[in-house]
C-alpha cells in the first residue's frame, strides 16, 4: 500500500479545445484570457465581440418589455 501511495500517476493534460473555433489546443501555442486558453487573440475577439452582441440583444429586450 506504501508504494502505491509513493508513485504518483503521470500527469496527463487534457486535451482542450478553443470555445471559439473549436480547434484543439496546442501547448505550445496557447492564449490565455480571461479564465480560459484560446488558439489566438483573434478567437479572443471573437468570443468578446458575440458576448457583447448578447448583452446588447438582453438589453434591448429589457426596454422592450
Amino acid at each position: 500500500m506504501a508504494d502505491a501511495a509513493t508513485q504518483a500517476a503521470p500527469v496527463v493534460e487534457e486535451v482542450k479545445n478553443c470555445p471559439a473555433c473549436k480547434k484543439p489546443l496546442k501547448k505550445a501555442r496557447r492564449f490565455y484570457r480571461n479564465g480560459a486558453y484560446y488558439c489566438n487573440n483573434n478567437c479572443f475577439k471573437k468570443v468578446q465581440a458575440t458576448a457583447k452582441a448578447a448583452k446588447e440583444a438582453e438589453k434591448t429586450e429589457e426596454t422592450k418589455a
